[in-house]
């Protein structure tokens, strides 16, 4: 097209990768409401309108992203830690270190073309932060809510005390109560990922792997509460650049009709950490 930009592809929405999996708690779990639990307890989880528990994507996200900055070095890639003073890896999603190349970014935003923008937004931005955004970038993943599909329909009471770390024994007078829900529960997770690149799938893929071997989520998991792992992890996707697949995509309304099953989670996985680690 006629005086198109050269960048104009950056644009476009040319792949999406779906990633669907079983969420398995397989001990108690809690993710706090910040008030009173339903029980009466001093602290609640949170429940829907109907009483049922609620698995943010709020908190899904958080916590790969973790497990991804945690597999960063492994995989030879770069996560500035949101500090760069702890992580000697300097990116604008640490607001100290924005604060310094902020007036060099808005100098190339009024005077440059897109290109040496997206060149700046490129060198300036860690590869973890790349995946979940930054300031002056949108991540190419999204993470929606945990579905629930199963669990006890009752939340537990437990007890607790505060602990004294230089006594090591109960503080007098500083009993609390709190709510769990019960081991078992059981979520669909689904993480949607925008234009990958390589490095992208491989840091997700790495996740997974930790995921499907077993983590933990939520409050209180030096309690020994929040332990999960995934199950039926499944991939899906479209390509937009193959004629079949963009043909599929845009002629059908039901997700399993508009997205290609891109076969086996693990060696599909496994192909890109291998070639981010050997260099490919």
């Amino acid at each position: 097209m006629p005086g198109a930009q050269p960048t104009a592809t950056h644009f476009q929405y040319r792949k999406l990768v779906r990633i669907t999996a079983q969420l398995v708690f397989d001990t108690a779990w809690r993710i706090g409401s910040g008030r009173e639990g339903t029980t009466l307890s001093d602290l609640g989880v949170m429940l829907d309108p109907t009483g049922a528990p609620i698995l943010p994507g709020s908190s899904l996200k958080g916590k790969l992203r973790s497990t991804c900055e945690t597999l960063s070095h492994a995989l030879g890639v770069t996560a500035c830690l949101l500090n760069v003073d702890a992580s000697s890896v300097a990116c604008v999603s640490d607001v100290q270190h924005y604060r310094e190349v902020r007036d060099e970014y808005q100098d190339i935003l009024r005077n440059q073309a897109v290109d040496a923008r997206l060149a700046w937004i490129e060198e300036h931005t860690c590869d973890v932060c790349k995946l979940f955004g930054s300031p002056v970038m949108a991540g190419h993943l999204r993470v929606s809510d945990g579905a629930l599909e199963d669990w006890a329909s009752m939340v537990q009471v437990r007890d607790s005390v505060v602990i004294d770390r230089d006594s090591q024994t109960a503080v007098d007078g500083l009993k609390f109560d709190y709510d769990v829900v019960p081991a078992d529960s059981r979520f669909e997770l689904r993480l949607d990922l925008e234009n990958p690149s390589d490095q992208d799938l491989a840091l997700v893929g790495a996740a997974l792997f930790e995921w499907h071997a077993g983590s933990s989520l939520g409050g209180f998991t030096s309690r020994g509460l929040g332990r999960f792992h995934l199950q039926d992890i499944r991939v899906h996707g479209v390509d937009l650049e193959d004629p079949i697949q963009r043909i599929k995509f845009l002629t059908h309304t039901e997700a399993h009709d508009r997205f290609t099953n891109w076969g086996d989670w693990e060696p599909f996985f496994a192909g890109y950490i291998q070639d981010i680690v050997h260099g490919d």
